[in-house]
């Protein structure tokens, strides 16, 4: 490879075992959730390693830690890397880990070369990405790309607990502040562009025998709750002709999703996870039937269109069984498409590697979705070893597949920041 800066492998695996395994649960895995006392502990060794480097540390009011290269235009607008901090239960040492770890190794590496660059350089480490207490993901970037309401800290509560998001800002302290919520939100003009590193969490790296790939597009997503209201009535007293049943419907809507799915393209998700039924009983006809789907989507017509074309089935299939129904909508995340500058410039970064322009389409969502909305973004994917499992203790990817990443990566922030537009 030719690299621009050489990166210290045996620094970067260091650190992230040691942050990695922080917040390591009894029962397996890592359990490290936002604001948290482990996840301090965490943000508390990110901050120490950023300031023994010489960058500037910074932590925003909802717990967003960025650091800070300076370059030798003042002015210019910095280029900005990282990954999210926080773990599912019981998740993993790679998952967003490898991109924050990823993007400080490179940041110290440029500094230590003493090359000159133009641009300003920034490493984050977005909090609650993964809402495992707090629900509604990838929460540190929405809170700086100025999606969240003033009040919102004030009404989220942890799932487990029932404590508002207020108070655990207020206990973690370190300059947290739910009455200042908003001003987490970056000046957009103030960046470039966005760089992030990612474990792919599926196997199509691994199957291919490749260690990398750059993502082209984060597959937009539809996530809603379908909720069916019929009749209740006996099993065999009720004739078939007479019936209001709410599960009759929801199966056949159920079958229109991965119908539509399958039709729409091959890379297509269409998924049903969750139904509830009530009364649920084997000889009583269903009365209210809740079933959840997820649609994925890259191209911004088709995501739209599963959609609609899903609820026109429900229409029909309610209007046949005399039914009425609603829709709640819970996600609503539109196609997020990789800058073509960021993707030229990863290629190039990568030349020497074999690489042959590999391009892959993310199907689960990542904090890049929202900063694409302000800013151009760009994403790299490393394989995931170990079956390509994720979220789970049995998570891995390897110390050369890092490596190779993040020295690809930091080739990529070294071009971008002394890249004149």
């Amino acid at each position: 490879m030719e690299n621009y800066v050489s990166i210290n492998s045996d620094r970067l695996w260091a650190r992230l075992n040691e942050v990695g395994h922080i917040g390591s649960d009894p029962r397996g895995g890592i359990s490290r959730f936002a604001w948290e006392p482990p996840y301090k502990e965490a943000v508390m060794l990110l901050i120490r390693w950023i300031k023994e480097a010489g960058l500037t540390a910074r932590i925003d009011t909802v717990g967003n830690v960025f650091a800070r290269l300076e370059g030798d235009d003042p002015h210019a607008p910095a280029v900005l890397s990282g990954s999210h901090f926080d773990t599912v239960p019981q998740g993993g040492c790679f998952d967003g880990l490898a991109g924050v770890m990823g993007a400080l190794e490179a940041l110290v590496a440029i500094k230590e070369s003493g090359l000159p660059h133009k641009k300003p350089l920034e490493m984050v480490a977005f909090i609650n990405e993964e809402a495992s207490q707090f629900l509604g993901g990838t929460f540190g970037s929405k809170a700086i790309c100025g999606m969240l309401p003033d009040d919102y800290a004030f009404h989220l509560r942890n799932r487990q607990t029932g404590q508002l998001l207020s108070d655990a800002m207020r206990e973690f302290g370190m300059g947290l502040d739910p009455e200042r919520l908003t001003e987490s939100k970056i000046d957009p003009h103030a960046y470039c562009g966005f760089l992030e590193m990612h474990i792919e969490q599926g196997r199509y790296l691994l199957d291919a025998d490749k260690p990398f790939s750059i993502v082209s597009c984060v597959a937009g997503i539809k996530q809603f709750y379908l909720h069916f209201h019929g009749t209740a009535a006996h099993a065999g007293g009720m004739a078939m002709s007479d019936r209001h049943d709410a599960l009759a419907a929801a199966a056949a809507v159920i079958s229109a999703v991965e119908n539509l799915a399958k039709e729409c393209s091959k890379d297509t998700r269409g998924t049903v996870g969750y139904i509830s039924v009530l009364p649920c009983e084997h000889n009583i006809i269903p009365e209210d039937v809740t079933i959840s789907v997820d649609f994925r989507e890259t191209e911004d017509m088709k995501w739209e269109k599963l959609y609609t074309d899903l609820i026109e089935v429900t229409k029909q299939e309610c209007a046949k069984r005399g039914l009425s129904w609603t829709v709640e909508t819970t996600c609503d995340l539109r196609p997020a498409h990789c800058a073509p500058e960021l993707i030229h410039i990863l290629e190039e970064a990568a030349v020497g590697t074999g690489f042959e322009k590999d391009r892959m389409i993310s199907f689960p969502a990542h904090d890049s979705m929202n900063m694409s909305r302000i800013m151009p973004m760009g994403m790299l994917f490393l394989r995931s070893s170990n079956g390509g499992l994720s979220h789970c203790p049995e998570e891995y990817t390897t110390r050369d597949d890092l490596v190779i990443g993040t020295q690809i990566l930091t080739n990529a922030l070294f071009i971008a920041a002394n890249r004149e537009n």
